[in-house]
């Protein structure tokens, strides 16, 4: 962008745009009431006014009006508003404020507040004139507002109001469709009698096939042809705006009236005989296709689905049909923009496969990054492959881009009028668009629709979409009264009724004014919305700055924006980077003004060059543990979605006053975003995998932030929320010593089942160990065993140990001259998220082990969230010989034949009412159920890291089968498993329980001088928290949890040996 200096500080227009919104703290509340006193005083007039000219009588009088049910009536209204006041005041999302920096939202528009809140007073409903005289003349000034700031010729374009832009690109699908098809419609008429038999034997415009007056077309490469003469190929490629002349050339030439034409054309059309008729009917073999970026909005694939719950049913159903398997996702490059050279190759083998195409779509500012598709190269392609014979429409889904396109002029910021006052705290320089930016929106007027959303950037109240189509005929496409057929309109006549085009019904006028209004206020040009959007832009990239700079190579705090520097992207080298970091540190964002900032030409140069397309920051942190940075994607995820729930507002119950900054957030998928996501996880750190990432985002559309030092304030407090939560990460993260619980299985010989926390590092381990204990505790246990033999039982280290050290084979103390002796390891599987599969297996794999004797399960954890299931003493059929002592001793893997693992899970959403059985659905986890089951041919080997089991086993393998029937003991919990235990300082004080009352009786209490090996009766434990780290879980009989939490520090009562 070339700097134009200026001898003096630019004249700043920032006080203008603080006249054209309420304000932070309702600064111009005066103002505003000033409006509303206008608004309702003549609205009152017109109301009087109109009864007065018909000599009505008062209806309300002042007697009803001084009557006792009246004055309670008003009384309620009076309360009932106030609670409705306070609960807005208090539970509102505060977009007014420059705090919020979230979705596509801010203060609206105080002309827009105004115009919609007047015009609601008369209600009026835009579908039909009769119901909406002037503001359905309103929404077509609107209309040719947008299209001319588009670029559009106001005379021959043509646009409207939308509730949103999912509905406004649900419009353009539907044209879209109808254009392509409209050809074929035409050639069934020509040719083929109705599907009507009602309507006669002979095709309806068979005339039109008369050799002596031929009707001809221009093919898609320029060439002439007769109509009848073209390939279904070619009349599925003629470039849009010959099928839009159609009608207008059948009056032109045969003198075809509209009412003929549209009565004639009504059996065979797409709305009538749907979409698979014509394709078999004319041997169409591959249906058309949808091309679009992987950053598209949720509208698009949802746009492609039937849809039969709305009220306009017969309007979605005539849209449905494309279904959403024939979009075509076009890879995008690193900065998340359609890639030319995929979409030029995806083009390519459509002409080759003779595949025709609706419409390709670029996608001008996406929702997670403000990215903006190449348009200009979009629009090439089109021109080169039409000249092969392959055409299409293109839509620009300009949902959030659309107004920018006001700021399209060269500067970077508007002057101002003469003698306009200027205050140097105030300025705030308007920063223009980035010359690729500004290219590719230079090229919507070339667009065939256009969606765009006032509601968004046009900072108007919702709903307020729009479209826009460059051949205003292409509204005819999508209207029942009238498909394409050719309309005279009269000389002067404005008042044609908008609700008959589109998918909507009634739609408020109110949105019409209010877009109108702010228009005519504020204006569509650089000095208007231009410098509005300017001013937010600056502040944007002000915000990414902070983003950019605020780790350094020593802070534990990772933090790395989506868009890349400008030393990144041209791939100059780390040490480059650092030095453009620092620059940004010192002359950007140090103690400088927005004057002397603007002044700073290298400073301003680059500030130019910053940040993504428009006017969106996605960003994701990291952090380092021991000065390594963390590579675990899941570990990533875990600390932005907890930065994100600090920093969001989900709910009633979250307080707005302790958000000290709002954003928003987003998933990028791996497979959608391919090599762009995988850079973007390389700059984070992070490896190279399959997992997508969920990373952050801000939307900063205040012009009030970077006064007063406001931004870096706000910066700074996200810095303090996202090192908070870096502790939590280092703390889940780092192996520290701690207690370990095992569930205790068998009386013959006892088995251990590690009681693990996927989200705790020194308890991520599956594992199983054998181990003795001391002869008079074995028996004290066995007896215990026997006396309670549907409990389960759990030990637990007293002292902190590391779990290496204990499946390393050291002693472990259970307490003063009580260990556990002869450790041998059945099964040690590590549970980092890097251990585990990417997918739950399809069938149920449990680890059998023990002796012939006695054998135990213990459900494989292959996939994280899960739930732990284990019984001993189970009961297994099988042919004689197929599971050897050696088997069970090393343990193997079996699958539950029925238990189809995929469809049930998650199974940690399912709550427990005890943890002694588990049930979900028709899946009972309980004494005494039996199981099929089968081993397969690889035994106890099967489950490796990043495999699963195939199903049904392959040929030829000799897989054994048999039958498990659950032991009299279970055990089932997925609470603790799944838990994300945090550092103290993290977790508000849980409310403490009354003494736990105890499972055995006090008669049967076991009592062991000196010896800490407890039981415990925890019936009312199902969230027994880890608040300290300290709680682990403890050498306890169980009998079922319930849902009362442990206070920090507090342990439960114990019945001891």
């Amino acid at each position: 962008m070339p700097y134009y200096p200026s001898p003096e500080v630019p004249k700043s227009n920032h006080a203008t745009v603080g006249a054209w919104f309420l304000g932070p703290q309702a600064e111009n509340v005066g103002y505003l009431g000033t409006f509303l006193n206008q608004v309702i005083e003549r609205h009152a007039k017109a109301r009087k006014d109109l009864s007065e000219s018909q000599g009505d009588p008062v209806f309300i009088t002042q007697s009803m009006q001084t009557s006792k049910e009246f004055e309670q009536a008003m009384n309620r209204t009076k309360a009932e508003l106030g609670c409705v006041m306070e609960m807005l005041a208090n539970h509102s999302v505060p977009f007014w404020s420059p705090r919020y920096n979230a979705h596509m939202n801010m203060d609206t528009t105080m002309p827009a507040m105004i115009g919609y809140l007047a015009t609601m007073l008369c209600n009026p409903n835009n579908v039909a004139t009769e119901a909406s005289p002037w503001t359905t003349l309103v929404e077509g000034f609107v209309g040719v507002d947008l299209c001319t700031m588009l670029g559009y010729n106001p005379r021959i374009s043509w646009g409207h109001i939308t509730c949103d832009g999912s509905v406004a690109n649900l419009e353009a699908i539907w044209s879209a469709r109808n254009l392509k098809f409209y050809p074929l419609s035409l050639k069934l008429a020509i040719t083929t009698p109705p599907p009507d038999p009602s309507l006669g034997g002979k095709p309806l415009l068979g005339f039109l096939s008369d050799e002596n007056t031929p009707f001809t077309i221009e093919t898609c490469d320029g060439a002439t042809k007769k109509f009848l003469d073209c390939t279904i190929w070619e009349l599925m490629n003629l470039q849009p705006h010959i099928v839009l002349g159609i009608p207008n050339q059948l009056y032109e030439t045969y003198g075809i009236s509209q009412t003929f034409l549209q009565t004639s054309l009504s059996p065979y059309s797409i709305q009538t005989l749907g979409k698979g008729y014509i394709e078999q009917a004319l041997g169409v073999q591959r249906s058309p296709v949808i091309m679009v970026g992987t950053t598209k909005h949720y509208s698009w694939p949802k746009g492609l689905h039937v849809m039969i719950k709305r009220t306009k049913i017969c309007l979605y159903l005539a849209i449905a049909g494309i279904g959403s398997q024939n979009v075509r996702n076009v890879p995008v490059d690193n900065f998340a923009r359609m890639d030319a050279s995929e979409l030029e190759k995806m083009l390519q083998r459509c002409l080759q496969e003779k595949q025709s195409i609706f419409q390709v779509v670029a996608i001008m500012g996406s929702t997670e990054h403000g990215a903006v598709d190449p348009l200009v190269e979009v629009l090439a392609l089109r021109k080169k492959y039409q000249a092969k014979g392959l055409s299409f429409m293109v839509h620009c889904d300009a949902a959030w881009g659309g107004y920018f396109a006001s700021m399209l002029e060269k500067g970077v910021f508007w002057r101002g009028a003469e003698g306009q006052s200027r205050i140097d705290a105030d300025f705030v320089p308007s920063l223009s668009l980035k010359p690729y930016t500004r290219t590719q929106l230079e090229s919507y007027k070339f667009a065939d629709s256009i969606t765009i959303d006032p509601h968004k950037s046009g900072y108007i109240p919702y709903p307020a979409g729009g479209l826009c189509y460059k051949d205003a005929r292409t509204r005819y496409l999508v209207t029942w009264t009238s498909p394409i057929v050719f309309h005279q309109q009269a000389e002067g006549d404005k008042n044609e009724s908008i609700g008959v085009y589109g998918v909507e019904g009634s739609k408020p006028g109110a949105a019409a004014v209010a877009t109108w209004l702010s228009h005519r206020v504020i204006g569509l040009t650089p000095a208007g919305y231009g410098t509005l959007l300017g001013e937010a832009t600056f502040s944007c990239t002000k915000l990414y700055c902070h983003w950019a700079t605020m780790s350094t190579k020593n802070s534990d705090l990772v933090v790395v924006p989506f868009n890349m520097l400008p030393a990144e992207a041209q791939g100059k080298g780390s040490q480059v980077v650092e030095e453009q970091k620092e620059f940004i540190r010192k002359r950007i964002l140090g103690s400088i003004s927005n004057t002397d900032l603007y002044n700073d030409k290298e400073a301003w140069e680059l500030v130019e060059e910053l940040a993504g397309d428009l006017m969106i920051n996605a960003f994701a942190c990291n952090f380092r543990i021991g000065g390594k940075i963390n590579d675990d994607v899941d570990e990533a995820n875990f600390l932005n979605s907890r930065i994100f729930t600090k920093l969001a507002i989900q709910s009633t119950g979250d307080n707005v006053q302790e958000r000290p900054l709002i954003l928003t957030s987003t998933t990028l998928k791996q497979k959608e975003y391919g090599g762009c996501l995988t850079n973007f996880k390389e700059r984070l750190g992070l490896k190279k995998d399959d997992k997508d990432l969920f990373v952050l985002v801000n939307v900063t559309m205040s012009p009030w932030s970077t006064t007063n030092d406001f931004l870096k304030t706000v910066a700074n407090e996200f810095e303090k929320v996202a090192n908070k939560e870096v502790e939590g990460s280092l703390y889940r993260n780092t192996a520290t010593p701690d207690m370990h619980g095992f569930v205790m299985q068998g009386t013959d010989k006892l088995h251990l089942v590690h009681l693990p926390m996927f989200n705790m590092e020194n308890h991520r381990h599956q594992t199983i160990i054998t181990a003795e204990l001391p002869e008079d505790v074995k028996r004290k246990y066995v007896h215990a065993k026997q006396e309670n033999p549907s409990r389960f039982f759990t030990l637990g280290t007293i002292n902190k140990e590391l779990f290496t050290d204990i499946i390393q084979g050291a002693l472990v103390r259970i307490a003063e001259g009580f260990q556990l002796t002869n450790i041998h390891i059945i099964k040690n599987q590590y549970l980092g998220a890097r251990a585990l599969d990417p997918s739950y297996p399809t069938h149920m794999p449990f680890y059998l082990y023990g002796t012939q004797e006695q054998m135990h399960i213990d459900h494989v954890l292959a996939k994280s969230t899960n739930i732990q299931l284990n019984s001993d003493r189970v009961k297994v059929e099988i042919a004689p010989g197929s599971l050897t002592d050696e088997m069970l001793a090393q343990g193997i893997t079996v699958f539950f034949d029925e238990v189809r693992e995929n469809i049930l899970q998650p199974l940690a959403e399912v709550g427990m009412e005890s943890n002694n059985k588990f049930e979900s659905g028709s899946f009972h986890f309980a004494p005494g159920k039996t199981f099929k089951f089968t081993i397969p041919p690889t035994g106890g080997d099967f489950w490796i890291q990043g495999q699963t089991f195939s199903w049904p086993p392959p040929p030829g393998s000799t897989p054994a089968h048999g039958t498990i029937t659950l032991g009299t003991s279970c055990f089932a919990e997925s609470h603790e498993l799944n838990m994300h235990p945090m550092p103290a300082h993290h977790t508000k004080a849980l409310r403490p329980i009354e003494a736990l009352p105890h499972f055995v009786p006090a008669n049967t209490t076991i009592e062991r001088k000196n010896a800490n090996l407890m039981v415990k009766a925890a019936e009312l434990l199902d969230e027994w928290e880890r608040v300290e780290g300290d709680a682990r879980r403890n050498n306890n009989i169980h009998d079922g949890f319930k849902k009362l939490p442990l206070a920090s520090g507090q342990q439960p009562d114990r019945a001891k040996f």
